[in-house]
């Protein structure tokens, strides 16, 4: 097995609950299949400013102060203009195109310029609906990239988990105030936490738990177990318990699929499929590792610090990972954050306590990000794997959503929820979504 993925010369914490932001981590990946989230990656020769990141979180703080519950989300969107690259040559009595179309296509030209093999981008609103599928699915064939093209979607697989542990606790077999303890004795041997740590905490990422992505056990490319991702991190130290302060950690959710898999006694690709894919009636939306396998997926490659290319598509790593597995579609993800946000996975009620203003950047497996339009929130989550990134936001009400794919530019993969890629990406998606209210 490689050694050492991560280099760590500096580190600073993201975003801290009360509205205070740290830096990005300086990292650099060596090898394996692993990204940084705790610890957040920066561009060589990129600095963040953690001055600069507390202004931003402080701004988006106050922004939120006023957000309010979700309110119904409306029936169907009503689609006015459609994207140029699927339609007929436009003539010169055709509507002009929504605004947020140049902001997308720039985005993707950005995304191309810079190396990225695809880019896949659709949105929808009452304003009109927009997509594009720009690239190629992968550098062996040149096949030109289709809209429909699976891809791994990396931590939004977190979202869909959420689901089904809420699921859950719509069923009265679990609180979200329990102890994990309370159902899961055997945490208890896996790991030594500070005191009782509910799953309330797991899923918002405070129970102060180390990420296992900065564990400096060499981790190899997998597959794992969750109990051994949590493992990785047995002699790490903890941030603090239950109620810590926000600090993103994907050990959360390997100990969240322990308690979803002895609950429901499947592993949690199923459940996943149980709970939203079936019924969803997604066709492309799967476990890594589950057959059928995928029909068209897209290539997302980076380079060794040699020179070498290597093509990250379906790497053992992420198989049954209930932070990286899931395989989808830019289309299906936006199905997918519609239905939940309509009330069809999960009750008003649970879907409130998803993303309540409290946990202001992160709820329970839910992303936040402001909504001029409605001094509300989008809500959905940015997915960062080595190779790819994806991302699906969706505005409170329904009527507003977008859903992107980039293979990233083939390159020594520079990975993590808050790295300068990926905080581009959600700035050009919200930047879009405010220009169609």
């Amino acid at each position: 097995m490689p050694q050492a993925f991560l280099t760590l010369p500096t580190a600073l914490r993201n975003i801290e609950d009360a509205g205070a932001a740290g830096g990005l981590f300086e990292v650099q990946l060596q090898t394996g299949p692993l990204k940084g989230h705790g610890m957040q990656a920066a561009v060589h020769g990129f600095s963040s400013s953690r001055l600069a990141a507390a202004m931003v979180a402080a701004a988006l703080v106050a922004s939120l102060a006023g957000c309010t519950s979700v309110p119904d989300p409306p029936d169907q969107q009503s689609p006015t203009a459609q994207s140029p690259t699927a339609t007929a040559t436009a003539t010169a009595s055709a509507p002009a195109q929504p605004a947020f179309v140049a902001v997308l296509e720039k985005y993707s030209e950005r995304m191309r310029a810079g190396g990225a093999t695809a880019v896949i981008i659709q949105m929808k609103s009452r304003v009109g609906e927009w997509s594009s599928a720009e690239g190629v699915r992968n550098l062996d064939t040149n096949e030109p990239v289709q809209l429909t093209d699976q891809t791994h979607v990396g931590d939004i697989t977190m979202s869909m988990v959420a689901v089904s542990v809420l699921k859950l606790v719509e069923e009265g077999k679990i609180r979200l105030d329990d102890p994990i303890q309370d159902h899961l004795p055997d945490f208890e041997s896996i790991i030594r936490p500070p005191g009782p740590i509910t799953i309330r905490s797991l899923l918002s990422h405070r129970s102060g738990m180390p990420d296992y992505w900065g564990s400096p056990i060499d981790i190899g490319k997998g597959p794992f177990t969750h109990a051994e991702r949590v493992s990785f991190v047995a002699g790490m130290p903890w941030t603090g318990g239950s109620g810590s302060l926000y600090s993103y950690s994907a050990t959360n959710y390997a100990a969240l699929a322990l308690l979803v898999e002895k609950l429901r006694g499947k592993d949690i690709g199923a459940v996943i499929h149980d709970d939203s894919v079936e019924p969803l009636a997604l066709q492309d939306t799967l476990m890594t590792g589950d057959e059928p396998g995928p029909r068209r997926m897209v290539h997302g490659y980076t380079r060794t610090e040699g020179g070498d290319l290597e093509d990250n598509a379906l790497v053992p790593f992420h198989r049954g990972s209930p932070d990286t597995g899931m395989i989808s579609t830019v289309p299906e993800l936006n199905t997918y954050f519609a239905a939940l946000q309509k009330g069809t996975l999960l009750t008003k009620q649970t879907l409130e306590e998803m993303h309540h203003p409290k946990y202001e950047q992160f709820g329970l497996g839910l992303v936040r990000r402001y909504d001029a339009c409605s001094n509300n929130a989008y809500v959905g989550n940015i997915g960062v794997v080595r190779g790819y990134a994806a991302l699906a936001l969706i505005s409170a009400d329904g009527s507003r959503q977008v859903a992107m794919a980039v293979a990233r530019a083939p390159k020594p993969d520079l990975i993590g929820f808050d790295d300068p890629q990926s905080i581009e990406m959600a700035e050009a998606a919200v930047d879009a979504l405010n220009l169609a209210c």
